[in-house]
């Protein structure tokens, strides 16, 4: 059995800080997206780093620095996707994570 890890007290900390700006804005972006289109179906949890990639890219561009910062910090704070949660549900969820319902 692997030994579990704990994250460190620096990472907990901005963790519990909340996203930045940037990360914000790509929270904010994908949660848009899920609630546009086809809120009413479940929610993978293989789309959510795909979807963080393509927000961050389509936002600060392709291989940027600024983008993969992004994505980074968009992965930390994004939720994982519950069993059987909606794309709406979920929705919900990453705009809390951002800081807040919009």
């Amino acid at each position: 059995m692997p030994e579990r890890t704990y994250p460190s007290q620096q990472d907990e900390a901005l963790r519990q800080a909340g996203p930045g700006p940037d990360a914000r804005a790509v929270l904010t972006a994908i949660a848009d997206r899920l609630t546009e289109n086809w809120p009413d179906l479940v929610a993978r949890e293989s789309s959510r780093p795909a979807l963080a990639l393509r927000y961050s890219t389509e936002l600060y561009g392709f291989h940027t620095r600024r983008a993969l910062a992004a994505e980074a910090e968009t992965l930390k704070h994004a939720p994982q996707v519950r069993d059987d949660e909606t794309r709406g549900e979920y929705a919900l969820r990453l705009r809390k994570a951002a800081g807040g319902a919009r």
